[in-house]
């Protein structure tokens, strides 16, 4: 599934998420132009379309300021991994992608279905005190399968078909492979 696209049904699927692609546009706009750590219509926008609506006060107001602090900046899923780990003693890779992808979106979003589906299981019979480890591998893994999915004939298909239906968004190829594949997903 994730290596073929049908092309009609991903421009069928993709006409389905027009409103989390111009959510996510305006995303990409408002990290640019406004003082996210204080502005509550972001942080609303944000946590809805990652889907972190289930995470407590301080964790957000962290990750807020942590995407303030970090916005023009270069930053990496490993940094912001471990700044989440440091500060809530929590191992959060799910969090931690969606941090450096919102700053830079050429990084993959981690997802335990995609991950799934490529077969990486980065904490299957691991003692606790490998599973940074195990999760930085795993996100290596995720970024190789999407450089070689982004460089493959289906890759370039997935782009070239999100930017038929959305044509001029600038988003990164990582991010239009994501909804292309997502959407065929969801629908």
């Amino acid at each position: 599934m994730l290596e073929q696209i049908d092309v009609t049904e991903a421009k069928e699927a993709l006409l389905t998420v027009h409103r989390r692609v111009e959510q996510y546009a305006w995303l990409l706009h408002a990290l640019e132009t406004r003082d996210i750590s204080e502005d509550r219509h972001f942080r609303r926008a944000w946590l809805n379309h990652f889907k972190l609506r289930d995470k407590d006060r301080e964790f957000c107001r962290y990750c807020f300021r942590w995407l303030e602090e970090h916005k023009g900046r270069r930053v990496s899923f490993e940094q912001a991994l471990l700044d989440l780990y440091h500060r809530f003693g929590i191992l959060d890779p799910a969090s931690a992608s969606k941090l450096a992808a919102t700053i830079d979106p050429s990084l993959p979003v981690w997802d335990t279905q995609i991950l799934g589906s490529l077969g990486i299981r980065p904490w299957a019979l691991e003692k606790s005190g490998r599973r940074v480890e195990k999760t930085l591998e795993a996100y290596e893994k995720l970024e190789l399968w999407y450089s070689r999915y982004l460089a493959s004939r289906d890759g370039r298909m997935a782009v070239q078909v999100f930017d038929e239906i959305y044509p001029g968004t600038g988003f990164s190829p990582m991010k239009k492979a994501d909804f292309t594949i997502w959407s065929i997903l969801w629908s």
